[in-house]
């Protein structure tokens, strides 16, 4: 069964919203939020760990451009650039998957 036109821009909106408010929310957690040291530093450190997670899910399918892949985040993220780390990972998967 396709879905009409009005339903998947309804399905789209809704996901939109709910997003937003996600991101939102977030945003008002953290004005509420005491600026203790374990905060500041569970956000200063929220993006590494977000890199590890998927890092980790990449090496638990146990195929050689995803080790490779991770490799190269490893080493990028080590000297402190975690969103090229990121971005140079996913590069280096793509282009050795398409080969």
């Amino acid at each position: 069964m396709t879905p009409d036109a009005s339903s998947t821009a309804l399905a789209i909106g809704g996901m939109a919203v709910v997003t937003y408010v996600a991101r939102a929310g977030g945003l008002v957690v953290a004005r509420v939020l005491p600026s203790t040291p374990f905060i500041t530093a569970f956000l200063k450190h929220l993006g590494t760990s977000v890199i590890v997670a998927l890092v980790v899910a990449t090496l638990g399918k146990g195929d050689g451009p995803g080790y490779l892949a991770a490799a190269v985040t490893v080493g990028i993220a080590a000297i402190g650039r975690p969103t090229t780390a990121l971005l140079a990972g996913m590069a280096v998967a793509a282009l050795i998957r398409a080969l």
